[in-house]
Formats: C-alpha cells, sequence, structure tokens
C-alpha cells in the first residue's frame, strides 16, 4: 500500500484535517528545497514529486 493510498483510506475514515496538514507541510519543504537548490537534475525530480504530491493533495482535500 502506498503512501497516498494509506492516506487517503485515513481520510476517509475521519483523519482527513491531520492527513491534509501533514501533505501540506511536506509540500511547503519541498518548495523550499526548490528555492534553495542550484542543481538542475535536482530540481528537476523535486519539481516532479511535487506536482505529484500536489495532485494527491487535491484528490484527498475532494473528499471533503
Amino acid at each position: 500500500m502506498t503512501t497516498f493510498e494509506r492516506d487517503y483510506k485515513d481520510a476517509k475514515e475521519g483523519n482527513g484535517v491531520e492527513v491534509l496538514k501533514r501533505r501540506k507541510q511536506e509540500i511547503n519543504d519541498l518548495e523550499e528545497k526548490l528555492r534553495e537548490t542550484r542543481n538542475n537534475f535536482r530540481a528537476q525530480c523535486i519539481w516532479q514529486e511535487l506536482v505529484k504530491l500536489k495532485a494527491e493533495y487535491n484528490k484527498i482535500d475532494d473528499l471533503f
């Protein structure tokens, strides 16, 4: 089971606020790393992860 599947299930069971807070913090941390990095390859990797996390965040947020 992936992290998204576990979080989605947890959000359905009523812990959506905690899940969304934790995921929002992950997104903010990655955005900060993206601003600080000077390595283009690393920046692309972080950007891809950000896009994925934001899409997952929106799917969980749509439950409410």
